[in-house]
């Protein structure tokens, strides 16, 4: 099954929120070639700032933050392929009216054109108008209680 994970959900992992123990499960399923796991290229930019947001907060200063925020940013690339979306589908998504937040249009697009199965994300309410027979929206707690 082919996963597109939001940003939001591997900061959920990052960071250690509520949903951490399902990410890591999924996270593990993809390690065991069970799945396949995908990010947008725009994730990777984000979650490097994010990253490097979170360990500023725990007080983590250079030369260390670097090499921290790389040995993280080395782990994730080494689970999740990154994909992109061309200039037509940003301005396609750009103009989807079913989203507020242009963001989480660019993730749901390059998820219906890479040919994902599941997009995860915490924020399910983000995608509450769109309706896609061949994309199935998820939060990662549905998605090991469904699949796993």
């Amino acid at each position: 099954m082919n996963l597109l994970f939001d940003t939001n959900v591997i900061m959920e992992y990052v960071a250690h929120r509520r949903q951490y123990d399902a990410v890591k499960n999924i996270f593990e399923s993809i390690l065991a070639d069970r799945h396949y796991g995908y990010i947008t290229q725009g994730s990777v930019y984000t979650l490097a700032y994010l990253t490097e947001r979170a360990f500023k907060e725990q007080d983590v200063h250079r030369p260390e933050l670097t090499e921290r925020i790389r040995t993280t940013m080395t782990a994730i690339l080494q689970i999740f392929e990154p994909l992109g979306i061309t200039r037509q589908q940003m301005l396609t998504s750009i103009a989807n009216q079913a989203f507020s937040d242009i963001e989480d249009s660019f993730q749901y697009q390059c998820a219906i054109d890479s040919g994902c199965d599941i997009l995860l994300t915490i924020n399910i309410g983000d995608f509450k108008h769109v309706d896609s027979p061949e994309l199935e929206i998820m939060t990662p707690v549905a998605f090991v209680e469904k699949y796993m």
